[in-house]
């Protein structure tokens, strides 16, 4: 599923693929229905047009830190963040169309051993503890 309200260039275009639509003003209503979203979903495929600032080179969104945590793939656009965080099993970076197409064909190989490692890389790159003691050590030099 894709959140986002389309033109219907590219309704037509998601739906001919084989994806459904979702009105996202629900789906972001309240906490307890966008946790549902993600738990439904079988992943997130993110991408970016234009160019990253300086401050986003190594960015990792929070929406792509909540499907991970929910065991839930993600591929996303190359910004630089496997200098913290490892892709390849669970998280996929991706420059291409290409790219991003074998990464989701990688995902839909192993399935269930993406969603594991998504789930582990959540805790062992985004959790609480880990992220303030980054933050503190950063701002304490």
């Amino acid at each position: 599923m894709a959140m986002l309200p389309p033109d219907e260039a590219v309704r037509h275009t998601v739906e001919e693929a084989g994806w459904g639509l979702v009105d996202p003003r629900p789906v972001s209503a309240d906490m307890a229905a966008y946790r549902d979203f993600i738990a439904g979903s079988r992943g997130r495929v993110h991408g970016r047009q234009g160019h990253l600032c300086p401050a986003e080179q190594r960015l990792v969104s929070d929406r792509a830190v909540c499907y991970l945590a929910a065991g839930r793939p993600v591929v996303t656009m190359r910004t630089g963040f496997t200098s913290y965080c490892p892709a390849g099993h669970g998280l996929f970076d991706y420059a291409s169309r290409n790219e991003a197409l074998a990464a989701i064909d990688a995902i839909a190989a192993d399935y269930a051993g993406h969603s594991r490692a998504a789930r582990e890389l959540a805790g062992d790159c985004f959790a609480g503890e880990r992220v303030i003691a980054q933050l503190l050590a950063e701002t304490s030099l």
